[in-house]
């Protein structure tokens, strides 16, 4: 469980610093990035976060119980 939930959170953090990015090298070419693919982005990154911290605090209580 814990695996899966750092890979969640790997996969957030590595999500929302993209899009931030894009979003930063947007503001040399407007227009380039949808603000709805932006939020949509950012939003899906929170998530994974979310779901991540849940699963390695998941693991751990998992494991202080079985230890």
């Amino acid at each position: 469980m814990q695996r899966f939930g750092f890979g969640f959170v790997l996969f957030g953090l590595i999500l929302i610093l993209t899009v931030v990015g894009i979003l930063l090298t947007d503001g040399l070419a407007p227009g380039r990035v949808a603000p709805g693919f932006a939020a949509m982005g950012a939003a899906l990154g929170g998530l994974c976060l979310v779901v991540g911290l849940y699963g390695l605090e998941r693991g751990r209580d998992m494991t202080r119980h079985i230890g």
